[in-house]
């Protein structure tokens, strides 16, 4: 019986199978491993090396694995991050989906040198995906490209990354826009830019709701330059909103 899984974590398994077939996946956090399952039953690895902080889920997987008789392709470990798993291999593709960007900078900086050695880091936040770009690029890490994923009128983002030399230098609008993004059809992306400027303007309101931005206020250097950042990620916004409804495009299909 196959297993369904989320346009999110379908847009995963779409980049795994780009890379052909793997000998072994790890995929850190899996919850429920309808993506270590789906990536066994499809082929595109060999084995799984899943791991959860939280025991129930981890048993709902092995559970899972069993009922679609690939646990023993799947391997379990309960544990935080890269330290759950006491064989790493490095040089191998690595998954970690389905959490908010500040939980995944802490994961990867936890088990930054296993990070390093992976071929392919394969990040899908929930939120603070511009924390987490900032992090990424300031830790030396290059964000090849990025895949978007409509889910429940959401739209999600799929970072592909490894490791780099040096930080990466970036433009300030790249932590919210990221900096090559794929999409499959116009619409798409303009719901991308769309829901990312809802997100950047509820932020910049906020700050001048608090009276902490405005004509007349001298704000302190931290809040004036968020303030300008957001202000220039909003009229990147609007100009790339204005290309695609000229019918010029923008960005890069996938």
């Amino acid at each position: 019986m196959a297993i369904f899984l989320t346009p999110r974590l379908r847009a995963v398994a779409d980049e795994i199978a780009k890379l052909g077939c793997q000998d072994i996946v790890y995929d850190i956090g899996a919850d429920h491993a309808y993506l270590a399952i789906h990536l066994v039953q499809s082929g595109l690895c060999a084995a799984v090396a899943a791991t959860d902080i939280s025991r129930p889920s981890l048993g709902r997987a092995r559970r899972n694995a069993e009922r679609h008789g690939v646990s023993g392709n799947i391997i379990f470990y309960a544990g935080d991050g890269f330290s759950a798993i006491p064989a790493y291999a490095p040089g191998k593709a690595v998954v970690i989906a389905g959490i908010g960007g500040k939980n995944l900078i802490n994961i990867i900086d936890g088990g930054i040198e296993k990070a390093r050695a992976a071929s392919l880091l394969l990040l899908q936040p929930m939120s603070g995906q511009e924390d987490l770009r900032g992090w990424l690029f300031g830790n030396a890490f290059e964000i090849m490209y990025e895949r978007l994923a409509l889910e429940g009128g959401r739209v999600y983002n799929v970072l592909a990354c490894r490791r780099a030399d040096a930080p990466v230098p970036y433009a300030p609008e790249e932590l919210y826009l990221g900096k090559r993004v794929l999409y499959v059809s116009d619409d798409e992306y303009r719901q991308f830019l769309r829901f990312t400027r809802l997100k950047v303007a509820n932020r910049y309101g906020g700050l001048k709701a608090a009276g902490l931005i405005g004509d007349n206020i001298h704000s302190c250097g931290n809040i004036y330059m968020e303030a300008a950042l957001l202000k220039n990620v909003l009229e990147c916004i609007d100009e790339r909103l204005q290309l695609l409804c000229d019918g010029k495009g923008n960005g890069e299909k996938a």
